[in-house]
């Protein structure tokens, strides 16, 4: 891959109103951005006491007041919260108030979610549980409740494992790495894209995308302080893993990943504010040349 993937922005759901979810997908289409992705979590990871927006809910009010052609989508929902069925209902539904095809990521979550499932009352079942609510998830979302194949929704299969890997060289669109280094996603497509062989299906359908925490600041030295302050009493592995850096380093790892075989990237901006980061991460990345919106296949 030549150029800049395409990028897309996480929206802000752990709030009260839903106000800000909505002004952040406004401005990221005007600015050029690609899409805008919601999570599927009840309550923040670990902060049971903080609100959150529902993610279908809060998907069809972006769907409604996005730019024309701008995707939007989930990264990702959690298989077993909704039955596959309905899961392929609400993407049709989605799609219809968008325009425009959604992408669906799936994933199975893990055991991190396992307090947030209790609590509402949805059971949570071992790994073998729900990696057979991802495939029935994904087959749903490939049949015929989703919507005619013009305008089903673009499935991605989120996972790091080599289940979720087979599962996207299998049966989607594509498959997220979320945080992975270049050479990480790399050789992760590389498994994806054998998956994808081995079921008969053209390698070369299957995209890699990523999706990844990102903190941009005005310069280097900026960028290393601010990463300091938010990487305090946050496991360190977490902090290794982010993105940081000036706008025009920012990119150029987005560039990295890119030639890696991203298809697109999902960043989830820390430490500044997000309008900010939209605007500096923007304005960066047009000096390269930007694709407006991003499709797979």
């Amino acid at each position: 891959m030549d150029g800049l993937p395409a990028l897309g922005v996480t929206l802000p759901q752990f709030s009260e109103r839903p106000g800000p979810a909505l002004d952040a997908c406004r401005d990221a289409g005007r600015l050029g951005f690609a899409g805008g992705f919601l999570f599927d979590h009840l309550w923040p990871l670990g902060q049971p006491e903080r609100p959150a927006l529902e993610c279908w809910t809060l998907l069809a009010a972006v769907a409604a007041g996005a730019e024309p052609g701008f995707r939007v989508g989930t990264l990702v929902t959690r298989a077993g919260l909704r039955p596959p069925a309905l899961v392929a209902k609400m993407a049709a539904t989605v799609g219809q108030v968008a325009g425009t095809q959604p992408i669906i990521g799936v994933g199975r979550g893990d055991l991190a979610n396992r307090a947030e499932n209790l609590a509402f009352g949805l059971p949570f079942g071992g790994a073998a549980d729900r990696a057979r609510a991802v495939e029935a998830t994904v087959a749903a979302l490939r049949g015929p409740l989703a919507g005619p194949p013009s305008a089903a929704p673009e499935v991605w299969v989120g996972g790091t494992g080599p289940g979720a890997r087979d599962l996207a060289g299998r049966l989607a669109d594509a498959w997220n790495g979320w945080a992975l280094t270049p050479e990480e996603l790399a050789a992760g497509l590389a498994g994806v894209r054998q998956a994808a062989e081995r079921a008969g299906r053209d390698p070369a359908s299957v995209a890699g995308t990523w999706g990844g925490q990102v903190l941009v600041a005005p310069d280097r030295r900026e960028a290393e302080a601010r990463l300091d302050r938010w990487g305090d009493g946050r496991p360190p592995a977490e902090v290794a893993r982010v993105v940081a850096g000036d706008p025009e380093e920012v990119v150029a790892r987005l560039r990295a990943l890119g030639d890696a075989g991203a298809a697109w990237c999902v960043v989830a901006t820390v430490a500044t504010p997000a309008a900010e980061a939209r605007a500096m991460l923007a304005a960066a990345a047009a000096l390269g040349g930007w694709p407006a919106h991003g499709r797979i296949g």
